[in-house]
């Protein structure tokens, strides 16, 4: 046969080992290589997970082998039975992966609704499946993209972020040290705090809120004007661990950070360590992790079901994020449960706080609780733990209780980068915020009680300081500084007592995390063995990751800084105001006390009336149990047809306003989520009633001397 005649023959199905190559080969582009680009850049995700060089190696070459080596053993089933019917599920699988190629390509160039870019990706599928059955020349490009696999695992392994992990780092350990002050040890990094979260207008931390972080500052020396170097967890912490500089460069692991205070200190004390997210303590100083899972078989199986979801999430369109489990504020744990719908953030930096499924240690009540019971007893002694509070998600109160068990009211305000809440939005995640910071105070008290109970308190070096910080204003980024961010995400709480302080001291000299540890050295009387960075004084430079670093004067900082705290101080209450300060705000929270029985009401009998639905049904929405730790009333949330955003609301307690808020849009839906005080609800069942408010009071200052008509939207009676 001629050239020309072969050129105008029908094109053959491939063999099966060909259909193998070129779905491995698909496979890869469209899967494997959009995955492992994102964990070879974010090596945090294996670190947190305390996943071992051998896990990481085997999960990989599974994920680029394993589906493409079923597809072909499916195919050689097919053929026995009919070569017709093996070709066509062949060119469908190629038709599936030519669509997530297409449709990862188009994310690339637009960022439109999900459903005409998920038609058009369609489209180009199965334009290329057509090319790729018809045309030779299509099928060439696919024998040459039988390469494709083992480039990808290559540069994932010997060139990626994470290559580190899958060979034998240097050995680490502890260094010889004299110490003329011993004493024991004690360090506590929460995560997440704006140090403007904890200060009052005037300068002071409220002992009503916070009695523990007040008690805290009198026996301690306040560092008041203190500086991250990192505005994220994996650069931050190390940072503060070695007195160095903050590097995006290095992986936060004691191979990268030989130098550190577990180093320092691991020889001569017995050191413990709680690190969620870190691996700076070497078990040669630590033991072995808690709860590290050595089963290769565990291991993979997490691997699968954290990773469909994050797989999920790279593959999909943007807006259609809000219907898959959340990975933004984790490392593990997307695949939740019916009964624990994730709604929070997709923030820029998905690998961030660590939550383990089935346990609780994303809402500090796991590693504090741990913590506690592993503290030293006697001689020297290091306890250090990295407590994830109060971190977003905000669902705790003060006391501890509840009113959510994962779900949150704000992730579609949160984009890959930017805060979207408008003024009432911001407003409810401030007092959410503070809530969660309440509940932090919470878990400071009860490590300084364990202490006390010990008798260990007083002998001990007590460190309190955190990460970094993080924003809430409209159009900027949450998590990474901003020159106009920088007072609410770069300064961060930083007490030190030293063994047997007594009177408190407030430092307002700009202060950097970096001297932390040697400060630290200082009092126990070593000389460190290694050079810490030296702290500017005049500028704050903070590493975000990516891009330059962000800088802004120390001056310019705490001016913003306090710009922050007046403003919550205005929303919530500030000097000497209780918690119950905290739910008085909004339109129409003069009301608030006000018997429902003394105000006008409307009525709305008609079929087509505004109506609520809450998201929690009865009897939960109406019991409250303070010796349970979830308690659902304590926030009535839910779905309101028949009114647009902006109107305002009040909650009824057994016949009395005791909160208000307004309706808001959230993807096209109009919602209300209002926090109730405790001290609004009796033990057992309660009268719950949803109201709109209407009429001049309600929608400008004063009303003119009248009061708002209520209008009923929900009660519990009803249910």
């Amino acid at each position: 046969m001629s050239e020309r005649a072969e050129k105008g023959a029908p094109l053959e199905p491939p063999s099966i080992l060909m259909s193998g190559l070129h779905l491995a080969a698909l496979w890869a582009l469209a899967i494997v290589q959009p995955l492992l680009n994102l964990l070879g850049n974010n090596p945090d995700f294996f670190v947190a997970r305390d996943n071992t060089s051998s896990q990481i190696v085997v999960f990989v070459l599974l994920l680029a082998i394993l589906p493409p080596l079923l597809a072909a053993l499916a195919e050689l089933l097919l053929n026995l039975l009919s070569p017709l019917a093996r070709w066509i599920f062949h060119l469908a699988l190629c038709g599936v992966l030519f669509w997530a190629i297409a449709l990862q390509i188009l994310k690339q160039f637009a960022d439109g609704p999900a459903w005409p870019m998920i038609f058009l990706a369609i489209l180009f599928g199965g334009l290329l499946t057509w090319a790729y059955a018809k045309a030779r020349f299509m099928r060439s490009m696919t024998d040459i993209l039988i390469i494709a696999p083992p480039v990808i695992l290559i540069a994932f392994f010997f060139f990626s972020d994470a290559s580190e992990l899958t060979t034998s780092p240097e050995e680490v350990h502890a260094k010889q040290v004299t110490a003329s002050n011993p004493a024991p040890v004690v360090m506590v990094i929460f995560d997440e705090f704006p140090a403007g979260s904890l200060m009052t207008p005037s300068g002071n931390v409220n002992p009503k809120r916070f009695p523990n972080f007040a008690e805290l500052k009198d026996t301690s020396t306040w560092y008041r004007n203190t500086a991250t170097g990192g505005s994220y967890t994996a650069i931050a912490v190390p940072s503060i661990l070695t007195g160095k500089a903050a590097s995006r460069d290095l992986l936060p692991t004691a191979a990268d950070h030989p130098d550190s205070i577990f180093t320092l200190l691991g020889k001569e004390w017995k050191t413990k360590a709680i690190e969620p997210i870190t691996q700076l303590c070497t078990e040669d100083i630590c033991g072995k992790r808690e709860g590290v899972n050595t089963d290769m078989g565990d291991a993979l199986h997490s691997f699968y079901t954290d990773l469909k979801a994050v797989s999920a999430h790279l593959l999909l369109p943007a807006d259609m994020g809000s219907s898959l489990p959340d990975i933004s504020q984790s490392f593990q744990g997307f695949g939740g449960t019916e009964e624990d719908s994730v709604e929070r953030g997709r923030a820029r930096q998905w690998v961030h706080d660590r939550l383990v499924a089935g346990e609780d240690s994303l809402d500090g009540e796991g590693d504090v609780a741990r913590f506690i019971s592993t503290l030293g007893k006697e001689g020297k002694t290091f306890d250090f733990v990295h407590v994830e509070k109060p971190h977003y998600p905000w669902t705790h109160y003060p006391s501890g209780l509840k009113y959510s068990d994962g779900t949150e009211d704000f992730r579609n305000f949160i984009t890959d980068t930017d805060w979207l809440g408008d003024e009432y939005v911001t407003d409810r995640a401030h007092q959410a915020h503070l809530l969660e910071v309440g509940f932090t105070d919470n878990l400071l008290g009860r490590i300084i009680g364990a202490l006390k109970k010990d008798g260990r308190w007083d002998d001990t070096l007590f460190v309190v300081t955190a990460d970094h910080g993080a924003a809430w204003t409209k159009d900027s980024n949450r998590r990474e500084a901003e020159t106009k961010t920088m007072g609410q995400i770069g300064m961060v709480p930083l007490f030190i007592k030293a063994p047997h302080q007594e009177k408190g001291t407030v430092v307002d000299r700009p202060s950097c995390t970096t001297e932390i540890v040697p400060e630290m050295a200082e009092i126990l009387g070593i000389d460190l063995p290694w050079k810490p960075a030296a702290c500017d004084r005049e500028t704050i430079r903070i590493d975000n990751g990516t891009g330059p670093l962000t800088t802004l004067s120390f001056a310019k900082t705490i001016a913003q800084r306090q710009v922050y705290i007046d403003q919550m101080a205005k929303l919530l209450g500030g000097d000497g105001a209780g918690w119950d300060r905290a739910f008085e705000w909004g339109r129409g929270g003069d009301l608030i006390g006000t018997q429902v029985g003394s105000l006008p009401t409307a009525t709305g009998a008609s079929a087509d009336a505004p109506r609520a639905n809450p998201d929690t049904g009865s009897p939960r929405n109406s019991t409250f149990d303070p010796k349970v730790e979830l308690n659902p009333v304590l926030r009535q949330r839910g779905r309101v047809s028949g009114l647009d955003a902006g109107v305002p609301l009040a909650v009824a307690v057994n016949g009395r306003i005791a909160a208000v808020g307004q309706t808001y849009e959230d993807k096209g839906k109009t919602l209300y989520s209002i926090l109730l005080p405790q001290s609004s609800l009796g033990r057992g069942g309660n009268s719950i009633a949803l109201y709109e408010l209407s009429g001049p009071a309600a929608t400008a200052p004063g009303g003119g001397g009248q009061k708002p008509a209520l209008t009923l939207l929900w009660s519990s009676a009803d249910q």
